[in-house]
């Protein structure tokens, strides 16, 4: 199973720095908030509360739906590290001292539609980590991959798979919501 995730990663080219597109622009802070206050903001931010926004109704068939490709234990496990991503995202960006704008919130349909947007490389093709680059810088992408893999509690294969959950659920929500 673990061959087959890594397998996964690799070839939709959303392992740690196996993406074959890189996001090299300013992040969008204004989506970045958006996604962080749709999850409860900054200080209480929940993957699971952010998923089941942009999820809506649909938010149980589609956590089966991943429950089934993937297992139980490795979408308990995604929701895990997402909210890890975001903990040290935050403190990455407070000790860089960035401070996110005030938004305002957008529908879950519409989040996951700019969140979608934000992935689409020059070829067209949809890829999270140029989502995450999108979002946060690909600098500190990287910075929070190697922190996550380091992390005794996580390790690269836990990255791994989260990147692979995370490309299923965004383009799970892509084909339910269009663009």
């Amino acid at each position: 199973m673990m061959h087959a995730v890594l397998m996964a990663a690799l070839l939709t080219g959303n392992a740690a720095n196996a993406s074959h597109g890189r996001y090299t622009g300013s992040p969008d802070l204004t989506l970045t908030t958006q996604m962080v206050v749709a999850g409860g903001g900054p200080s209480n931010f929940s993957s699971y509360k952010l998923f089941s926004d942009m999820a809506g109704s649909h938010a149980a068939a589609e956590g089966r739906s991943l429950a089934a490709r993937f297992g139980a234990y490795s979408v308990a496990q995604f929701f895990t590290t997402f909210d890890q991503f975001v903990h040290l995202a935050a403190v990455q960006l407070g000790s860089q001292h960035v401070q996110l704008p005030k938004v305002e919130p957008l529908s879950g349909v519409l989040l996951a539609q700019e969140l979608y947007r934000a992935g689409i490389m020059p070829d067209h093709r949809y890829d999270v980590g140029y989502m995450l680059e999108h979002l946060l810088s690909r600098p500190m992408h990287v910075a929070l991959m190697n922190a996550v893999n380091n992390d005794p509690a996580f390790g690269p294969a836990k990255n791994a798979r989260f990147h692979v959950i995370l490309t299923a659920a965004m383009q799970d929500l892509h084909h339910l919501y269009g663009s």
